[in-house]
């Protein structure tokens, strides 16, 4: 392809934004069971019995039960066998065409899970594409499935390569895919907020690194803050104990139930924890197919850095958005350990970057006003894998970087200019940012 002609850009979304359906005997879908929606009425209808009791008993009196048994129902739509295969006949509901060719609602759809309207001004609707996925499946499944997206891409737009937008969980799957097919059919890689080292909060969900204490805090991570927001009143009322039991008995379901069989959880496990809890989860004759691709990623994921350096010795483009100075939520153990945008750890997102842990002293603070240093001295870029290639963004939630007018700006010039090529290329899009949500500014 000619210089300055830009190259199809393929969006591989995070662990929310691509519908999962179970579909029919006709091939139609007839259900979306993730994201997972709950029925208040009917939820609070099957805990109210059990409720009164604990309450008037001053004991849990099935309450905990009651509540882990919703939960299990809630996510047993899209959780996987041992295998690590889907249980029911689900999968994504899937975009095999550009933006152009969608349908409105699609379009908005799209443009909601990520904002791409600045880039389908420049680059054009024709080429842009949505690889949806299964947010639970094997990511060797959706590295298939992705090589065949891509060779779809290139067959549309006649293009020799394609350019990714990797957001969250998809820096994980585009770990995967590097490993199985290597980088032949892309041109830049572009990361936002992705888990490339996994996260310290998945890995704090594995390992039962929860405080009992914060159950309500602690549901309103597995099944949502609207879920949660309803239990307030209940948990409230409980006896001395109770919440602790339920907080037991919910993360049990979420560990056994969801994340042991799911190779894509299993990808957003820092590698530090991989060994011990493969032993523990995955060493019974069951689990063996999902061991053997885990064991593999695992690897993948290890040699990630590296990996990527050799990428962009070769001419790979490889750029990186990250967000820090947040805590995880506090039913997390780590919550207070690592410097994150509240979901990923910059550790992770940045493939090394060093950071103070929020509420510490900055930890280089002598070195402000050096290269790679923030100037709240409380980060150094230059340990990541790509000082000269990663913005940061500091107080930014992790969903809410899509709403940075700086960060859209920043991944638009790399997917659509190619003299954009690192953190000097404008100087108008500084390495070190504030957090900043357009939704704000035009409410």
């Amino acid at each position: 392809m000619p210089e300055n002609t830009c190259y199809p850009v393929v969006i591989v979304p995070g662990i929310g934004q691509s519908k999962v359906a179970r579909f029919g005997p006709d091939g139609q879908p007839q259900q979306i069971v993730w994201p997972f929606g709950f029925d208040k009425d009917r939820l609070i209808g099957a805990l109210k019995g059990p409720f009164m009791k604990t309450v008037l008993l001053r004991r849990d009196a099935g309450l905990s039960d009651a509540i882990a048994a919703q939960l299990s129902e809630m996510i047993g739509g899209f959780a996987c066998g041992p295998d690590g295969s889907p249980k029911e006949n689900v999968r994504a509901i899937t975009y095999p065409y550009p933006l152009s060719d969608c349908t409105p609602e699609e379009k908005r759809y799209i443009n909601v899970m990520a904002p791409v309207n600045d880039l389908a001004a420049s680059i054009g609707e024709e080429n842009i594409f949505f690889f949806a996925f299964n947010s639970f499946d094997r990511p060797y499944t959706v590295a298939r499935q992705l090589h065949d997206f891509i060779a779809m891409v290139k067959s549309r737009t006649g293009s020799s390569r394609v350019n990714i937008l990797a957001l969250s969980l998809g820096g994980a799957m585009l770990t995967a895919y590097l490993d199985a097919f290597g980088a032949e059919e892309l041109h830049r890689i572009f990361y936002i907020v992705p888990a490339l080292q996994g996260t310290q909060l998945i890995g704090d969900l594995f390992r039962k690194n929860l405080i009992a204490d914060k159950g309500a805090g602690l549901l309103g991570v597995l099944v949502g803050e609207s879920a949660a927001k309803a239990l307030e009143g209940v948990f409230a009322m409980l006896p001395a104990g109770v919440t602790e039991a339920i907080a037991e008995k919910c993360m049990q379901t979420v560990r056994t139930e969801l994340l042991a069989n799911s190779g894509a959880m299993w990808a957003c496990l820092p590698p530090e924890y991989y060994a011990p809890l493969a032993g523990e989860l995955l060493g019974d004759p069951a689990h063996a197919a999902l061991r053997a691709q885990t064991d593999r990623y695992h690897a993948a994921q290890t040699a990630l850095r590296e990996t990527l350096l050799g990428l962009k010795a070769q001419g790979h483009g490889v750029f990186i958005c990250a967000s820090y100075g947040m805590r995880f939520p506090e039913a997390f153990g780590s919550a207070g350990d690592f410097s994150a945008d509240g979901v990923i750890d910059i550790r992770s997102a940045s493939l090394g970057a060093e950071s103070s842990a929020p509420g510490q002293p900055p930890a280089f603070a002598e070195k402000i006003g050096s290269p790679f240093i923030s100037p709240d001295g409380t980060l150094n870029a230059a340990a990541g894998a790509f000082p000269e290639s990663t913005w940061y963004f500091r107080g930014q939630y992790h969903d809410s970087i899509a709403y940075n007018d700086t960060a859209l700006a920043v991944a638009l010039s790399a997917l659509s200019d190619e003299t954009f090529t690192d953190i000097y290329s404008d100087p108008a899009f500084g390495q070190f940012n504030e957090r900043q949500d357009n939704r704000e500014q035009n409410a």
